[in-house]
């Protein structure tokens, strides 16, 4: 049965007004007003840092920085969240028991981890004595389609270019 014109009019008036609506809110969408549901972004939990200092010994026997392995846990604010990507900041008092002064010469970090940067840069000279040398690192977390958690490990190399 054919349709009347009456009913056809309004039929043609509501995808008129759909297809309005529809490009208003692709506009709107365009230019970033109206934004489109999404997942909750990934995050990146930093669980623990290890530090590892490759390091000479002083007359004492000790290792020039203390002892080669320093663990960061909860005590230095761990755990970290960040999310997928993001960057968090590490920071390392170092301490030069020998009587001379000594020079980090590389800084590296495991994978997933990168460094985004890190203060002073090297080769740094931590002076004899000195008990509160300040090392800081900006990390940059993996990026991840899911939250997830990961320990690293920093390498401070004192024994330069071998």
């Amino acid at each position: 049965m054919p349709m009347s014109p009456r009913r056809r009019r309004l039929w043609e008036f509501l995808i008129a007004i759909a297809a309005s609506v529809l490009i208003f809110l692709l506009v709107l969408i365009g230019a970033g007003i109206l934004t489109l549901p999404t997942a909750p972004p990934a995050t990146v939990t930093v669980t623990a840092a290890q530090w590892r200092i490759i390091e000479g010994t002083s007359a004492t026997g000790l290792g020039w920085f203390g002892p080669s392995t320093l663990n960061s846990t909860a005590a230095d604010g761990f755990p970290y969240t960040v999310s997928s990507g993001g960057v968090f900041t590490l920071d390392r008092l170092l301490s030069n028991g020998d009587d001379v002064n000594h020079t980090i010469y590389l800084v590296t970090v495991q994978p997933p981890f990168t460094i985004g940067s890190f203060t002073p840069g090297t080769p740094f000279s931590v002076p004899s004595g000195e008990d509160d040398f300040v090392f800081s690192m900006t990390l940059v977390a993996p990026t991840v389609g899911s939250s997830e958690s990961f320990s690293t490990v920093i390498t401070l190399d004192a024994m330069g270019p071998t």
